[in-house]
C-alpha cells in the first residue's frame, strides 16, 4: 500500500471516529438545549466549560501539541520509540505541576466569586453591562469552580494521543471524545432526569459526567500507549529537543491557540450581553463544527505526521505536495458545507434543537447567527492546515504575529457589532477575524516557502466552488418538494433530510467527477482497487 493510500486509510478511521463522537455531541446539545433552553442555566453551563476546554485547545489539542509533534519525531528518528517515550515523559513531568496549579487557581477564584455576597456579585454584574441578575453570575462561578478539574486530565490525554499518531494508531485517538460525549448523555439523561428535580440540580449532573468523561479520556489512551511499550516515569533530564520544545511553546501558544482565544472572549462577551446571547451563539456554533470538526481535524490529524516527517528529513518535495494535498481535500469538504448549511440553516436548527425547552423562537433567532458562522468555516480550515506546515517547519513566531493581530481585531470588532446585533454580530467579528487570519497565513507562507504552492490549488478550489454552487441550487429547489412529500408524516422533517441531504452529496460528488477533481478520481480509484481485492480473496 503506497504512502497516499495509506494517508487515506487513516483519514477513514478518524473520520469514523470523529463523526461518531460529532454525531454524539451533537445529541448532547440536543438534550441540553431540551433540558435548559437558552436561558441562563444553559448559558451558565456552557461559558463554566469553556473554561477547561479553552485550556484543553491552547495546551492539550494547540500550542503544546503543535509544538510537541516535530520534537517527539525527531527524538524517535535519533532513538526509536524508546527515546521518543523518554521525551513524551519529560514533557508531562515537567508541565503537569504547571496544570494542576491553574486548576486550583482558577477553581478558587471561581468560589471566590460565588462567595461573594448578593450586593456586591450583582454591582461586578452592573458594571461589566450584565444587568443585576446575580443568580446567573453564581451559578456560573460554582459551575466553573466543578468543571475546572477536567482540564489537566484532558491536557495530558492530548499528549498521549499525540504520542499514538506518532505511531500511526490514529483508533484510539478518534474514539477519544466519544468517552466524553457517551458521560455527559448519561449523566444528564439518565441520571439528571431521575436524580435533578431543578434545573441547577441537573446542571451539576452534566458538570459530574463531564468530570467523568474526561477521566475516560484520560485512561483509554494512557492503556493503549502502554500496550505500545510506553512506562510512566518521573523525568527531569533536559535535552536538546526539550530545549526546541521550550522555544516553540510560547509562540504557539499565541499563535495556534488565537482562535480559541477569539471563541473563548466572544462567547465570555455573549454571556454577559444578555441571558440567551450565549446560548443561540453556542447552538449555532455546534453546527458549524460539524463538517469543521470531522473532516477538518481528521485531515490535519493525518496530515501533520507527514508534514512534521518531510519538513524534518528535508524532503521539500514531498513536503509541498503533501501540503497541497490537504488543502484540496480540506476546500472540497468544506466549500461545499458553506453552501449546503446556508441553504438548509432553518430546517437544520429547528430539526436539531427545536424541542422541550427550546422554542420556535430560538430558532428564529439562531438561524441567522448559523449562516454568519457557515461563511467563515473555509476560512477556519484553510488556517487550521497552514498553521500545521508552520508547526512542521519549526515557525511558530508567524503564528503568534498573525495571531495577536487577530486578536486585536476580533476585540474591536465583537463589542462593537455584538451591542448592535448581539450574537448575530459576535458571529460576524468572528468571521472577519478569521478571513483576516487566513489571509495573512498564507501571505506569509507562500512568501517564506513557495514550495508549499508548487502543486495547482486555485484551479481545484474553481472546480469546487461551481459544484458547490450546483449542489446549493438543486438543495434549494429540492427541499421545498421534500417537505411537502414528507409533510403528512410523523417524522416528515427528518424524511425530507434523508431525501435531500444524500442526493445533494451524491449530485456534488457527481459534479466533481465530471470536473475532474484530482482526489475525487484517487479516492475512487483506490476503493475499486480494495473492492476487487476483497473479491479476489
Amino acid at each position: 500500500m503506497s504512502s497516499r493510500e495509506t494517508s487515506y486509510a487513516h483519514m477513514l478511521v478518524t473520520a469514523a471516529g470523529t463523526a461518531g463522537s460529532r454525531v454524539l455531541g451533537l445529541f448532547r446539545d440536543q438534550l441540553t438545549a431540551g433540558f435548559f433552553g437558552t436561558g441562563a442555566v444553559a448559558s451558565a453551563f456552557i461559558l463554566a466549560f469553556q473554561i477547561p476546554n479553552l485550556f484543553r485547545r491552547l495546551l492539550g489539542e494547540g500550542a503544546l501539541t503543535s509544538a510537541l509533534m516535530p520534537a517527539m519525531t525527531q527524538e524517535r528518528a535519533r532513538g526509536g520509540d524508546a527515546r521518543a517515550f523518554r521525551f513524551l515523559n519529560q514533557v508531562i513531568t515537567r508541565t503537569a505541576p504547571w496544570m494542576f496549579a491553574l486548576t486550583f487557581a482558577f477553581a478558587a477564584a471561581a468560589v471566590g466569586v460565588a462567595l461573594l455576597p448578593e450586593e456586591t456579585l450583582a454591582r461586578l454584574a452592573e458594571f461589566f453591562g450584565a444587568g443585576t441578575d446575580a443568580d446567573r453570575h453564581r451559578l456560573a462561578a460554582w459551575l466553573t469552580a466543578l468543571c475546572m478539574p477536567y482540564m489537566p486530565m484532558i491536557c495530558i490525554a492530548a499528549l498521549f494521543t499525540a504520542a499514538l499518531n506518532m505511531l500511526g494508531r490514529f483508533t484510539v485517538t478518534a474514539l477519544s471524545a466519544i468517552w466524553l460525549n457517551l458521560s455527559m448523555i448519561f449523566a444528564l439523561g439518565v441520571l439528571g432526569w431521575h436524580f435533578g428535580e431543578t434545573p441547577q440540580e441537573r446542571v451539576v449532573w452534566l458538570c459530574a459526567g463531564a468530570l467523568f468523561g474526561g477521566a475516560l479520556q484520560l485512561c483509554v489512551p494512557a492503556a493503549a500507549l502502554y500496550r505500545s511499550g510506553w512506562r510512566p516515569r518521573v523525568d527531569f533530564a533536559t535535552t536538546e529537543s526539550w530545549d526546541e520544545l521550550k522555544a516553540l511553546f510560547l509562540p504557539a501558544l499565541v499563535g495556534a491557540g488565537v482562535h480559541q482565544l477569539n471563541i473563548f472572549a466572544t462567547r465570555a462577551l455573549a454571556f454577559f450581553l444578555e441571558d440567551r446571547a450565549l446560548a443561540v451563539y453556542y447552538f449555532a456554533n455546534r453546527v458549524v463544527e460539524i463538517p469543521v470538526g470531522i473532516f477538518t481535524v481528521t485531515i490535519t490529524t493525518v496530515v501533520f505526521p507527514l508534514l512534521a516527517r518531510h519538513a524534518a528529513e528535508k524532503r521539500t518535495r514531498e513536503l509541498g505536495a503533501t501540503f497541497s494535498y490537504g488543502m484540496r481535500l480540506i476546500l472540497a469538504i468544506n466549500v461545499p458545507a458553506t453552501f449546503g448549511i446556508i441553504v438548509l440553516a432553518q430546517p437544520l436548527v429547528r430539526g436539531f434543537f427545536q424541542h422541550g425547552n427550546f422554542s420556535a423562537g430560538d430558532t428564529a433567532l439562531t438561524v441567522p447567527v448559523l449562516c454568519v458562522f457557515a461563511l467563515a468555516v473555509p476560512f477556519y480550515a484553510v488556517s487550521g492546515i497552514v498553521g500545521r506546515a508552520f508547526a512542521a517547519l519549526k515557525d511558530t513566531r508567524t503564528q503568534m504575529r498573525v495571531g495577536v493581530a487577530t486578536f486585536a481585531l476580533n476585540l474591536v470588532l465583537a463589542p462593537v457589532l455584538g451591542w448592535h446585533f448581539k450574537a448575530c454580530g459576535l458571529a460576524a467579528a468572528n468571521l472577519a477575524a478569521a478571513a483576516f487570519q487566513c489571509a495573512a497565513l498564507l501571505f506569509v507562507l507562500r512568501r517564506r516557502e513557495r514550495v508549499f504552492f508548487a502543486d495547482p490549488v486555485a484551479e481545484p478550489l474553481a472546480k469546487v466552488v461551481l459544484a458547490s454552487l450546483v449542489m446549493a441550487v438543486a438543495t434549494a429547489a429540492a427541499w421545498e418538494g421534500a417537505t411537502r412529500l414528507c409533510a403528512g408524516f410523523a417524522w416528515g422533517l427528518l424524511g425530507a433530510f434523508f431525501i435531500v441531504v444524500p442526493a445533494a452529496v451524491a449530485l456534488y460528488f457527481l459534479c466533481l467527477k465530471l470536473l475532474r477533481f484530482p482526489e475525487c478520481d484517487e479516492l475512487l480509484d483506490i476503493f475499486l482497487r480494495k473492492l476487487l481485492k476483497r473479491k479476489k480473496s
